[in-house]
């Protein structure tokens, strides 16, 4: 297989170039127009691209779906997959085609992306939850262990386990072992590695899932391989579940994809393919050093190696300088005008991709090493530590799909024990679901979340004046239109 072609992204550019006179949509028919800002920033010819499903490639008589198919099965090639499909709706939409064909009971880990969870709603099949388990010196969540899997998938019949690889954090599971225990309950495995495409191209980074036997896989290639946002790939070893997939999509995707985001992963695929593990090894040089120089300013504490298998992910913390993750990005963002990829309480993420350099890996550990300096002349206390327990799961009174339909109101959590949750209450991060739809709300989870609240812990779901959603009965209609 030639995978120093991209032929989606050659036909596309192709068809620019032909200059044909297009009678069809989009509206702004190739051309700037009066779009003159949007010109401005991102130049003529990203207009000149964005024809509705028009390619230029007489040999398969501009079949723009021929064209992908054949981007597609190089994108196999390359990742080590039986079939690929691109996505054009992140791996929230891969996701949703993975699992919307699912009838049976699905695991999930609870610290799972809200995208698995909405995909429930979408699907037959009924979520059941793997507990979560935190660290106690950085409260974030840790992946199951391959007994705990086991003893449930022995215990129930199990359709299907999600799992995710790596975390949000850098902290992997024994896959293989995961894996290898699920399928001999003859239970398919599907595993989040949004944040793990990069992991195909290096030997320093975990195996990838496919490698370790997964049945399909979703990526999101524009987080750590350099796409546009919102682009994705879906990598199957399971050719069954690969049809059942590409039903779903044709049901949820829409009929209008973007041909410039499918030509560029086509083309991101052909750069890979050509110097991937040279882009890969460029990126974890920087990481080295990024965490080297980190680890030698006063104050600042590191993501101990043990939960962080990829090290391109800088989670570091300034609590002994009396500093919150979240008031050391906003600093960051205030005074130095650098934005990290997100915050908790103790500490804050920085991630390394292919895009950085040494200048704005400079950058970084200049600004900490500054921001070190301002505060050990206050001479403050450090952060006061937490010794975290998060409730039990609560009971769950109807399946997430059922309490979608329900009529929904609000009330004040304080008083909502008792009642059926109606959405998501979820401390982000690590954006661990205290509560979902259809559980009920019970007084361990009240006060859990009312503690989070008193010191400044971001509760997604959690409305003004510490209002939540509950359900009423409404016989399973329709909800109310006034």
């Amino acid at each position: 297989m030639n995978q120093d072609i991209a032929p989606f992204w050659d036909a596309l550019y192709a068809y620019r170039q032909k200059g044909v006179v297009p009678f069809h949509t989009p509206g702004h028919k190739l051309q700037v127009g009066p779009f003159q800002r949007i010109e401005a920033a991102l130049g003529s010819g990203f207009f000149a691209l964005d024809p509705s499903d028009e390619i230029e490639n007489a040999a398969i008589d501009h079949d723009f779906e021929e064209a992908l198919r054949e981007a597609e099965a190089l994108a196999a090639g390359l990742f080590g997959a039986r079939s690929s499909m691109f996505s054009v709706n992140g791996t929230t939409g891969g996701l949703h085609y993975l699992l919307m064909p699912t009838r049976g009971t699905v695991l999930i880990p609870r610290f799972s992306h809200q995208a698995v969870y909405s995909a429930m709603m979408l699907a037959q099949g009924e979520a059941a939850y793997v507990p979560s388990s935190y660290d106690p010196e950085w409260l974030i969540p840790l992946q199951p262990q391959p007994e705990q899997i086991e003893d449930i998938l022995a215990d129930h019949p199990v359709e299907a386990v999600v799992l995710t690889h790596p975390t949000y954090y850098g902290t992997v599971a024994d896959l293989s072992e995961l894996i290898q225990r699920a399928q001999k309950y003859d239970t398919l495995v599907f595993v989040d590695e949004a944040h793990g495409g990069h992991f195909a191209f290096s030997q320093e980074l975990p195996r990838t899932a496919l490698q370790c036997g997964a049945d399909a896989v979703v990526q999101s290639t524009h987080k750590t391989l350099g796409s546009f946002t919102q682009t994705s790939m879906l990598h199957f070893n399971n050719e069954s579940w690969y049809a059942k997939a590409v039903e779903a999509q044709r049901s949820l995707q829409t009929t209008s994809p973007s041909l410039v985001f499918l030509a560029v992963l086509d083309e991101v695929r052909r750069v890979l393919a050509e110097g991937g593990a040279d882009l890969v090894g460029q990126a974890l040089e920087l990481a080295y050093e990024c965490r080297k120089q980190l680890a030698s300013i006063r104050g600042v504490e590191l993501l101990p190696r043990h939960l962080q298998a990829d090290p391109t992910k800088i989670v570091f913390s300034l609590r002994e300088l009396g500093l919150t993750g979240i008031e050391v990005e906003r600093l960051l963002r205030m005074d130095y005008n650098i934005q990290v990829e997100l915050s908790d309480y103790y500490a804050v993420l920085a991630l390394i991709s292919l895009g950085d350099t040494r200048e704005s890996v400079a950058r970084l550990i200049g600004a900490v090493a500054d921001l070190s300096k301002r505060r050990h002349r206050l001479s403050l206390r450090p952060l006061k530590r937490y010794a975290v327990k998060s409730p039990e799961l609560p009971p769950i009174l109807m399946g997430l799909r059922e309490a979608f339909f329900q009529e929904q109101a609000m009330i004040s959590l304080a008083k909502a024990e008792g009642k059926v949750s109606g959405g998501f209450l979820t401390p982000y991060p690590p954006g661990v679901p205290v509560i979902a739809p259809g559980e009920q709300f019970t007084s361990e989870v009240i006060e859990y979340l009312l503690w989070c609240s008193s010191i400044g812990w971001p509760i997604r779901g959690l409305m003004p004046e510490q209002k939540v959603v509950i359900l009423e009965d409404n016989g399973c209609l329709c909800r109310k239109t006034r």
